[in-house]
């Protein structure tokens, strides 16, 4: 399955976009952008999701977890809200952990992390 450094290179090209003006758009330098495309850096998870935002594609389809680029492969499928944050964002489905609601800051945080983790492991 390709990686984030290879889909992300693929994405910039295919968009007919400069390195610049990439890194314009998510608030990176050109620098950085080079770095991301050859391995030597990993972007943090704030600037991974407005590169998927720039893009129209899911994290999961930029760090190789999945084949299908967009957002949402069935929007009615009961097994994508199960997986998905934004099904827990939303309020469609609650996270208990101890008997107590983990609140909306709290698990923005722990998808975040659980995000960069997964990043940090597809880029060694």
């Amino acid at each position: 399955m390709p990686d984030f450094k290879s889909r992300f290179k693929r994405l910039r090209k295919e968009s007919k976009l400069t390195q610049q003006e990439v890194g314009d758009k998510v608030g990176v330098s050109k620098v950085a952008v080079s770095g991301y495309e050859n391995g030597i850096r990993s972007p943090e998870t704030e600037t991974l999701k407005k590169i998927a935002t720039v893009f129209n594609v899911s994290i999961d389809y930029l760090v190789g977890y999945s084949n299908s680029p967009s957002h949402v492969e069935d929007e009615n499928s009961d097994a994508y809200y199960l997986i998905s944050d934004i099904g827990l964002l939303q309020g469609k489905y609650k996270l208990i952990i101890e008997n107590e609601i983990v609140d909306e800051v709290l698990l923005k945080e722990a998808l975040d992390f659980i995000r960069a983790k997964r990043i940090m492991k597809n880029m060694s």
